[in-house]
């Protein structure tokens, strides 16, 4: 690891200063580790970093399967299996065990009313149709080989429900029931803005080693993944451009949202 790298590891296990620059990406963090079905983020309140481990090493698990088999002195055929952890762990610069404080509406659904009515008193076709307010009953009763009123009654028994959704409250940002703390872990790399493509191998490397990792309910969204993505970059001091301009801070921002990884610049 060169200095600059050594630099951005120091600075990126200050809690402080590393709580600071994930807060840009907190929604980010949160919305890639959890999948949000019926929360939507208002906005991000707070951003605590709780405890850093630099250079956290994880073994992915190794599978081997395979058979074996023989013909001397009699025909034999066996499955093996193995499994086990990898020698050559892959490394997390910093793993960061954060708090995100979010203003957030909730709506979980629900029924308000169900209510379920026999339908018998009708007399005519049209009193029949006009219980129900998506029923097609030409095409009911074609499809059921009806053709009179008489014919619908002898057919069945016909039942109505009513269904009422529950409404939610109209969102107050300010009402404090509507403040959630989500705790996620980032998994942090260091990366080099004149490889960005290695950066995105890196993290995408963390996110393949973890991906068997066991998943802790929480009580926001759904927990998707152990580790939400980032990549630190130590920005290079003013000079003399070099002879190939790479890509810049808001470019490779871009790049990395897209991908799902929080960009980190580390001025």
């Amino acid at each position: 690891m060169s200095v600059i790298q050594d630099r951005a590891l120091a600075r990126l296990t200050d809690r402080a200063g590393l709580a600071q620059l994930l807060t840009p990406r907190a929604r980010l963090l949160v919305e890639q580790t959890h999948d949000l079905e019926y929360e939507r983020i208002d906005s991000v309140a707070e951003v605590r970093v709780r405890s850093v481990t630099p250079q956290s090493p994880l073994f992915p698990p190794d599978c081997r399967q395979g058979y074996w088999s023989q013909v001397v002195p009699s025909i034999t055929r066996a499955d093996f299996g193995w499994t086990g952890e990898t020698a050559e762990p892959v490394w997390i610069d910093v793993l960061a065990e954060v708090e995100v404080d979010v203003v957030a509406e909730t709506d979980a659904g629900g029924l308000d009313s169900l209510v379920v009515k026999a339908v018998d008193d009708y007399t005519t076709l049209d009193e029949f149709r006009t219980q129900f307010r998506y029923l097609d009953l030409d095409a009911f009763m074609t499809s059921h080989g009806l053709s009179t009123v008489e014919d619908l009654r002898a057919s069945g028994e016909y039942l109505r429900t009513e269904v009422r959704l529950r409404r939610p409250p109209v969102f107050d940002p300010a009402d404090p029931a509507n403040r959630r703390t989500v705790a996620l872990e980032a998994a942090v790399v260091i990366g080099a803005m004149d490889d960005v493509a290695g950066a995105v191998r890196a993290a995408r490397r963390v996110a393949a080693a973890a991906r068997d990792s066991p998943l802790a309910p929480g009580p926001f969204g759904v927990r998707v993944a152990p580790y939400a993505l980032a990549v630190a970059f130590p920005v290079p001091p003013p000079g003399p451009p070099p002879p190939e301009q790479g890509l810049g801070q808001a470019q490779i921002d871009t790049l990395l949202a897209d991908a799902g990884i929080a960009a980190l610049f580390l001025t």
